[in-house]
């Protein structure tokens, strides 16, 4: 989960009426959520909630096979108490879990956590506001019961802390209910669009504009030990599927010039990637996950301008007829971290169309007769600058 580290538009406004408190306090069984990334699907969830437990099992593929099992211990207004959580491989050679088992307890402003991975055990006090969720695994049970607690409040708007299980610190987070009626999600600086029905169910979540880009639906009796099966014969035919967007470095030589650029490198999975994935007209972390770092050991001329040797963010800003590059002061941060006082230089790219979609985010470094080219493909676009090695007087 980050920063280390998740179409359905909704105009419907909170239940502060006692539908959602019953909802709450009565069991659902055979319902649950299926996530999805394109036309993947990445996990599915069956749980029950009643007025004093919410339980839950998730299979998903991602980054291996698992088998993920909580129980939650609620309150009067709907706050986690406290949760233990198991996971196990769906495969014995499958890739260990990270953490294999974990027991969470909300005191206060502190959320003690015990972690457990193999033979070792550990404890973390994680500083979080009382009334902080716990958050685990593609468990979406867990983003209706954020909801159900702000509607049982009955605000417009109310913050709390994600708990990851095993993460050293807490997120801010919020559930608000726009202007527009629409139910608003918090992940990590990202909105996600919950559609909800009288009752208080989540029927589908729409995170899209989030990091993880998931979608996700309401399903009733989902068949896991059917995906369990399907997960792990994937897996033992292919592997693991491991990280969603691996992390990828590009290398190249322009005349005495050496240059890298690290990026992480997300996958089309059947969406339309410009204008869908990657909006029109909106800063773009040219990648996934961490913000892209561009470094040269030679002072350069890209697209007209002189770019000092250095290291670099490398921001994009995508339209239908070009893109403008965008080299950044700042490094290290996050994805979504982009700040615009920290610009070095803004130069306009050329687009071009590929003969065939192109299904993982690539970028090239390559060389040419008096210079070369800095191109980023996906899908089926592709920008490019020419690069050139600065003169010397």
């Amino acid at each position: 989960m980050p920063p280390s580290m998740f179409r359905h538009l909704a105009c419907l406004v909170f239940v502060s009426t006692p539908l959602a408190i019953v909802y709450a306090q009565r069991p659902h069984d055979d319902e649950g959520f299926v996530v999805c990334l394109g036309d993947d699907t990445l996990a599915v969830e069956r749980y029950t909630r009643s007025a004093t437990t919410l339980e839950s099992e998730i299979v998903l593929r991602v980054p291996a096979a698992r088998r993920v099992t909580y129980t939650a211990a609620l309150d009067a207004i709907g706050d986690v108490r406290s949760m233990e959580l198991v996971v196990t491989p769906l495969l014995e050679s499958s890739l260990p879990p990270r953490v294999s088992h974990g027991i969470l307890r909300f005191r206060g402003d502190t959320a003690d956590v015990q972690l457990t991975m193999g033979d070792s055990t550990w404890v973390l006090k994680v500083p979080a506001r009382p009334g902080s969720m716990p958050l685990a695994a593609f468990s979406h049970a867990l983003v209706e019961q954020a909801i159900l607690r702000a509607s049982h409040l009955g605000l417009d708007s109310v913050p709390f802390d994600w708990v990851g299980v095993g993460a050293p610190v807490a997120y801010p987070t919020y559930v608000t209910r726009r202007k527009d009626g629409a139910i608003v999600v918090g992940f990590f600086d990202a909105p996600a669009i919950a559609t909800m029905d009288s009752s208080g169910r989540m029927l589908a979540l729409d995170g899209t504009a989030t990091t993880a880009k998931v979608e996700v639906k309401r399903v009733l009796a989902p068949d896991l030990e059917h995906f369990a099966r399907v997960f792990a014969s994937a897996e033992a035919a292919h592997g693991p599927v491991g990280q969603l967007s691996p992390r990828d470095t590009a290398w190249g030589e322009i005349g005495p010039a050496r240059m890298m650029v690290d990026y992480g490198r997300p996958s089309r999975r059947g969406r339309v990637v410009f204008g869908h994935v990657v909006p029109w007209g909106r800063v773009w972390r040219t990648g996934a996950n961490e913000a892209t770092q561009f470094t040269t050991d030679t002072p350069l001329v890209i697209g007209g301008r002189k770019i000092p040797a250095g290291t670099y963010s490398l921001w994009t800003l995508p339209r239908r007829d070009g893109a403008t590059l965008i080299l950044n002061r700042r490094t290290g941060e996050w994805g979504t971290h982009y700040e615009r006082t920290f610009d070095l230089a803004r130069i306009e790219m050329e687009r071009e169309t590929l003969a065939e979609p192109l299904e993982q985010f690539t970028i090239a470094i390559e060389p040419g007769e008096d210079g070369g080219l800095l191109r980023l493909s996906w899908d089926s676009t592709s920008y490019h600058v020419p690069m050139s090695v600065v003169t010397q007087p």
